[in-house]
């Protein structure tokens, strides 16, 4: 609060010591000596009041003129995969053979694995079911299929969907759901036909 008082200060002394040239009595001599102690003493006032003025008032001006630097905008969060669709087509021949890949969409690889038990009574063995009761139960039981899926981009999906045209599909459970693959696992023998299977958001 002390600068602007200073300027004022020095502005009041310049108007002073010219009032005061005009209104002392005239003198002879010493006239060109009162007149430069006059205008010096207010010019002196008067240059320190525009200095100390300009030393407040300059980095406020500087800073009105300097526009605003707008802030940096927030890194957007990290994202998950998005949504691909994905499918694949399997055609199961006959005799329990293994899948051959007819089309596909987001798919890398697949792979098709059988594992099946084959069992034979012993001659002196006994058993209340007929030979073709065993080998159907047997069929039913042992046989099961795994299929893996390798997704080409990792996608974001809710559910898998599998249909199957050809005959009755067994009992199938989705074993493994992730974003860059897929397991099925069905249990009991799959028929000769056509395996769709779809992702949906």
């Amino acid at each position: 609060m002390t600068e602007p008082a200073l300027g004022l200060t020095g502005a009041v002394l310049l108007v002073l010591a010219i009032t005061a040239l005009f209104l002392r009595p005239r003198r002879s001599r010493g006239r060109v000596v009162d007149i430069g102690l006059a205008v010096g003493t207010g010019l002196l006032g008067l240059a320190i009041g525009l200095v100390v003025a300009e030393r407040v008032n300059g980095p406020a001006i500087v800073a009105l003129a300097a526009p605003e630097q707008p802030p940096d905008p927030p890194q957007a969060a990290t994202q998950g995969p998005r949504y691909v669709e994905t499918r694949l087509s399997l055609q199961f021949p006959i005799d329990d053979e293994y899948p051959s890949g007819s089309e596909g969409a987001n798919v890398a690889d697949w792979y098709a694995f059988r594992n099946s038990i084959s069992y034979a009574p012993g001659p002196g063995e006994k058993t209340d079911k007929t030979q073709d009761q065993k080998l159907k139960l047997l069929a039913d039981v042992s046989w099961s299929w795994l299929i893996v899926i390798a997704f080409d981009q990792p996608t974001r999906y809710s559910r898998l969907n599998v249909s199957f045209t050809g005959g009755e599909l067994p009992y199938y459970q989705i074993a493994r759901q992730d974003p860059h693959y897929a397991v099925i696992h069905v249990q009991g023998r799959i028929p000769a036909g056509q395996m769709e299977i779809t992702t949906s958001e």
